[in-house]
């Protein structure tokens, strides 16, 4: 009787244990499927953080660009009228002739771009080269571009409205720039400036728009026949492949 109570008290105790390490396995299956759930929200919210901030860096990039060509076309707008304005004060002064001081009323502009076929990387000195001339401008060209130096120079003396705009391609750096300098030999007589600064975050870093930074240079100048100009940036920087860039500049008197 006594080794059959002791045989039964073992197998109570075995089974007692069986059943604490049962419980102890359910519950520890309960904290992971607790702890994945978790991760899940997690993971969800992090997500939709990503989406939310890549729409709304996108929708300010895009305000920005739109912001800039907005701004351009006005002022070479207003440029324009008053370049119709002052040709039409010449001709009167001329005698209804229609020329003016170069003997000739035809307008003086030129307009170049930077297109993915052309696209070249920016040199040790930053100067920005691969321009390539629009063809579609009816007028005396306003400077000759030597494709080889990557610069421009004046054919006519006068006052020109210039406009410069570059798209880079950059993520080591939060700031870009851009210079237009007017140069004769090794002398720089002018400049037109542009620093951007652009903040970034992991959040918004992912999406391949986030390292697409504008920089935009515009304002009047007289330009001597024979100067120089050059597209100039840090010698680090990157253009974008696919992006609009342009140079150009007409005279106004």
């Amino acid at each position: 009787m006594v080794t059959g109570e002791c045989g039964t008290t073992m197998h109570q105790i075995l089974r007692r244990r069986k059943v604490r390490k049962l419980r102890f396995v359910w519950a520890f299956m309960a904290m992971v499927a607790l702890s994945l759930s978790a991760c899940s929200a997690l993971f969800t919210a992090w997500t939709w953080r990503q989406t939310r901030d890549l729409s709304q860096s996108l929708k300010t990039l895009q305000d920005r660009l739109e912001q800039v060509n907005t701004q351009r076309k006005a002022i070479v707008q207003l440029i324009m009228e008053k370049r119709d304005l002052l040709v039409g004060q010449r001709v009167k002064r001329d005698g209804g002739t229609g020329k003016g001081k170069n003997g000739h009323g035809k307008k003086v502009a030129s307009q170049f771009e930077i297109t993915k076929e052309s696209v070249q990387k920016v040199g040790e000195d930053g100067l920005i080269k691969g321009w390539t001339d629009s063809e579609h401008l009816n007028m005396s060209k306003a400077v000759k571009y030597n494709a080889d130096r990557g610069i421009f120079t004046v054919e006519k003396t006068g006052v020109y409205f210039l406009y410069c705009q570059v798209l880079f391609n950059e993520n080591q750096s939060q700031l870009v720039k851009l210079d237009v300098a007017v140069v004769r030999g090794s002398q720089r007589l002018q400049r037109l400036q542009c620093m951007e600064g652009y903040g970034t975050t992991p959040a918004a870093g992912s999406h391949q728009f986030h390292f697409l930074k504008p920089c935009q240079v515009s304002g009047l100048l007289r330009l001597e026949k024979g100067v120089e100009l050059k597209a100039i940036t840090g010698p680090a920087f990157n253009l974008h492949i696919t992006g609009k860039h342009y140079f150009g500049l007409f005279k106004v008197n």
